[in-house]
């Protein structure tokens, strides 16, 4: 006696219920993710020239970095065995609030307060009065690619101006890199320590007021004349 082919293929209606809703639930999964992530690329685009290109490929290693920047930080070599520098030992505390700092490594740059455009081209030149006193070169940046950097002359870069909003990436000696994080002026990179970013490699906060780009204008002197770490 043979069995009715509609026999073999009967599913229970509880089953087909519990497919049905597990469908569901991925296709609204992958929707929501979907619509995050097209969120978060114009965010991050939003940014400016960083160091990746602005594509979809770009923000994929960006999120691979940005993964790779929630594992405990390296700490070996930045112990500040020697003094601060006296102009960045003097520096006061910066004036709360604080920049919000955008949630993504690379660019690393700030939310809001970015810095007047007058400041941020005082600070550009600053820079290239600074390679023209000590020797230093003006180059493109290693890590940014899209604007200069000023240069060490071994070959190390030591500082640059994110055009966009008047924050500045600088290598720090240790001492320095402590004073600057204690009183508030910037943060430390999110990778620094890791694949070749050095250990003190500081975003410092644009600038709001005259007398704040003096004190950036300090602290970016003082990683002229001392090594970075």
């Amino acid at each position: 006696m043979s069995i009715p082919r509609s026999a073999t293929t009967w599913v229970p209606s509880w089953a087909m219920t519990g497919r049905t809703v597990l469908r569901t639930a991925v296709l609204g999964g992958a929707l929501a993710a979907a619509r995050w992530a097209r969120r978060d690329v114009r965010a991050w685009r939003a940014l400016g020239p960083g160091g990746l290109p602005p594509t979809w490929w770009g923000w994929l290693r960006m999120s691979a970095l940005r993964v790779l920047a929630t594992l405990p930080a390296p700490t070996a070599g930045t112990a500040a065995a020697d003094d601060p520098t006296p102009t960045v030992e003097a520096l006061p505390g910066r004036a709360t609030p604080r920049p919000r700092v955008a949630p993504y490594p690379v660019p690393h740059r700030v939310l809001d307060q970015r810095a007047p455009a007058a400041l941020v081209a005082a600070l550009e030149r600053e820079l290239e009065d600074l390679a023209g006193r000590h020797g230093l070169q003006m180059a493109t940046s290693r890590w940014e690619r899209h604007h200069v950097a000023l240069w060490s002359d071994t070959d190390d870069e030591i500082a640059h101006v994110h055009p966009v909003d008047g924050s500045c990436h600088v290598v720090l000696a240790p001492a320095d890199h402590a004073v600057v994080l204690a009183r508030g002026w910037g943060v430390v990179h999110p990778l620094a320590g890791r694949g070749g970013l050095p250990r003190t490699y500081t975003l410092l906060f644009p600038p709001r007021d005259p007398t704040e780009a003096e004190n950036v204008v300090a602290v970016l002197r003082a990683a002229a004349v001392e090594p970075g770490g």
